[in-house]
């Protein structure tokens, strides 16, 4: 994993590998989802973007929509909004951890 990542990251991701080896994916998006939208904080705050109480999932929905991001960027944050169906699948085939960590390297490398 990046070394460059804040402690607080690389404990998100750290936790959601750990849950999907243990079968829980529920838990693995939720902390996929957390590490990438932390990460997309860091950066807000950097350049005084920041929004006081904006969720992980906030920056995450902003970041997709973006234009000013990279596609392959937007598309990662996109597929960590993504609802799951009804048979707990995502609509999409994608790893939400490789998904994360693509957003959080990006933000966290980004000037």
């Amino acid at each position: 994993m990046t070394s460059n990542f804040p402690k607080e990251i690389w404990l998100e991701l750290e936790l959601a590998v750990a849950a999907r080896f243990s079968g829980n994916e529920g838990k693995t998006r939720v902390h996929a989802r957390r590490a990438a939208g932390w990460a997309i904080r860091v950066w807000c705050e950097r350049h005084g973007r920041s929004k006081k109480g904006q969720s992980a999932l906030a920056y995450l929905q902003g970041v997709s929509i973006d234009l000013s991001v990279p596609k392959y960027v937007r598309e990662a944050a996109a597929n960590l909004v993504l609802r799951i169906t009804v048979h707990h699948e995502l609509p999409v085939e994608t790893d939400i951890l490789d998904d994360a960590r693509l957003v959080a390297t990006y933000f966290i490398n980004a000037d």
